[in-house]
């Protein structure tokens, strides 16, 4: 159980950023999953260097620092490792005004500066920086098959060779339940981008073909239940060159 103050404490800087920005916040992290299984299960180590592919108004940078932080000071669940202090995070969004809302949330976060970057750039094509940790949540169906097998394979030369591969997708084969997220995700994106690109879904079993064939091992996490029933975190770790 992920605690509500810590949510509290981790959306509070957007409130520089305006309503909107400090109520998705808030919503988002209280509701999706992902963020509190990031911490649960000590999924990204101390003094990683963080890639985040798409992503939006810095969530996930938001998250991390405000959990470390938190933690310093009030009663972290029992069963949780300690929140992971990263080396540097670096945003990869297309949306314009969403990084503007993550530049202007991290200020208050001044003894990070220099370490969390925020870049307004299409994850096609922007440079990547070598990195330990390589998140891409609800992201790649936006892109093409071909785009989506590109990218990853620039996430692979990217990576670190003991580094991991945050990749959360929604399994295209749970019938009504991957409808519903297909449906909400569309929504998502004409609302924050005015951008009515035709999501490209591919099941949880042509994932792992993809990454398996790009010599990534997975592990599969659930999501749990209700609208993130179809979701799954993909948890990719290059295989060795040599075996």
């Amino acid at each position: 159980m992920v605690p509500s103050a810590l949510i509290d404490a981790a959306s509070l800087p957007y409130r520089a950023a305006g309503r909107f920005a400090w109520h998705f916040a808030s919503a988002k992290l209280r509701h999706d999953p992902f963020f509190g299984h990031l911490l649960a299960h000590g999924l990204i180590p101390d003094h990683a260097r963080i890639l985040d592919l798409g992503s939006g108004q810095g969530l996930l940078a938001a998250w991390l620092i405000g959990a470390h932080a938190w933690h310093r000071h009030n009663a972290w669940p029992e069963r949780w490792p300690a929140p992971p202090v990263p080396r540097s995070i670096h945003g990869i969004e297309l949306t314009e005004r969403d990084v503007s809302r993550a530049r202007i949330a991290m200020r208050g976060h001044t003894g990070y500066a220099g370490q969390i970057r925020f870049e307004c750039g299409d994850i096609r094509e922007t440079p990547y920086p070598q990195s330990d940790v390589i998140v891409a949540c609800d992201v790649l169906h936006y892109v093409d098959a071909a785009a989506q097998e590109a990218i990853l394979r620039r996430v692979r030369a990217s990576l670190a060779p003991d580094g991991v591969l945050l990749l959360r997708v929604s399994d295209a084969a749970d019938g009504f339940r991957a409808a519903l997220d297909r449906a909400i995700d569309f929504g998502v994106q004409v609302a924050r981008s005015r951008r009515t690109n035709r999501l490209t879904c591919r099941s949880i079993g042509q994932w792992l073909d993809l990454l398996d064939a790009l010599r990534f091992q997975v592990t599969t996490l659930s999501m749990g239940h209700g609208a993130h029933a179809a979701n799954r975190l993909l948890i990719a770790r290059p295989i060795p060159e040599s075996e």
